[in-house]
């Protein structure tokens, strides 16, 4: 099997949603030991009231990767991993990027959140935004590219560590977007998902061809990883999601999809669904987690 490290998104706030221990989860993840935890700082979380921040939620997990060596990509900015994807905070009136106290107060929170956590040399790239480009959210929004750039340069003013920008794999090609990033980021993230139940848009999978998309892979000026491969169900509602076989995924679709992507030649695969494997191993299910392991 080619020389390929494997991570994860590592998202609390849906280990809280699914009722598991952050830190329990977090020991057996960094028993496991990937080769990037990705962590989200959740804006609506750290900044709940005007001008008072709190990481500490974060620093208890940057703290407990300092010490074990763990690698972290640190995500910062108004959208992060998992849904709602955009979270602004409660106290702003007017929550999109034509208003100018949201702009600015979303560039402080960039701005307090690497000052805050650039101390943990445990992190090695600052991903701005999550998505950034590919419209998404209950107001199906997108961070226009003038304030993405204005965002990527203040990153890069506050510290030096590589920028990870990512991509929607689905429509790589159709919506036209990697072109735009590949001056402002150091890495590109492909986010790639093979089937969805219920979901029209998503159960074909990636539109672009498998053949493209390794094309697009070796042609990249700069490195391309997988910052999202489909590990969990990807249902029409969360009862379908937890239920015991969701047509969306299973071991043996994680394999596949695994052993897909093994073949598109990139270096690096975050699978995306740590939080479920956790929550069916809860249920005495550890067929998901056996895969990974597997393949570790």
């Amino acid at each position: 099997m080619p020389s390929i490290r494997f991570g994860i998104t590592f998202s609390h706030t849906h280990l809280n949603y699914l009722k598991i221990p952050i830190d329990d989860a977090l020991d057996l993840a960094l028993e496991i030991g990937f080769s990037h935890l990705r962590l989200g700082s959740y804006w609506r979380e750290v900044e709940k009231n005007k001008g008072v921040y709190d990481f500490s939620v974060l620093k208890n997990l940057l703290n407990r990767c300092e010490k074990t060596g763990q690698k972290v990509i640190m995500n910062v900015g108004v959208k992060s991993p998992r849904w709602p994807e955009f979270y602004w905070p409660g106290y702003l009136k007017e929550k999109n990027f034509n208003n100018l106290e949201a702009k600015k107060r979303a560039l402080l929170f960039i701005e307090k959140s690497v000052k805050s956590l650039k101390k943990y040399s445990c992190i090695t790239h600052w991903q701005v935004e999550n998505e950034p480009l590919d419209p998404s959210g209950q107001e199906n929004l997108a961070v226009p590219i003038d304030f993405l750039k204005e965002e990527v340069e203040l990153v890069r003013k506050l510290d030096s560590r590589p920028i990870l920008l990512t991509l929607w794999g689905k429509t790589l090609e159709s919506r036209g977007l990697a072109p735009k990033i590949l001056s402002l980021a150091d890495v590109i993230g492909l986010d790639i998902y093979y089937r969805g139940s219920g979901i029209s848009y998503t159960t074909s999978g990636p539109k672009i061809s498998h053949g493209r998309l390794r094309a697009f892979v070796e042609k990249s000026p700069i490195p391309v990883i997988i910052t999202e491969l489909q590990g969990e169900p990807w249902e029409i509602n969360m009862g379908r999601y937890l239920s015991e076989n969701p047509e969306s995924i299973s071991p043996k679709l994680l394999e596949s999809n695994l052993k897909k992507a093994l073949s598109l030649g990139v270096k690096e695969i975050l699978l995306w669904g740590f939080e479920y494997w956790y929550y069916q191993k809860n249920q005495g299910n550890n067929k998901y987690l056996e895969v990974i392991k597997e393949y570790l």
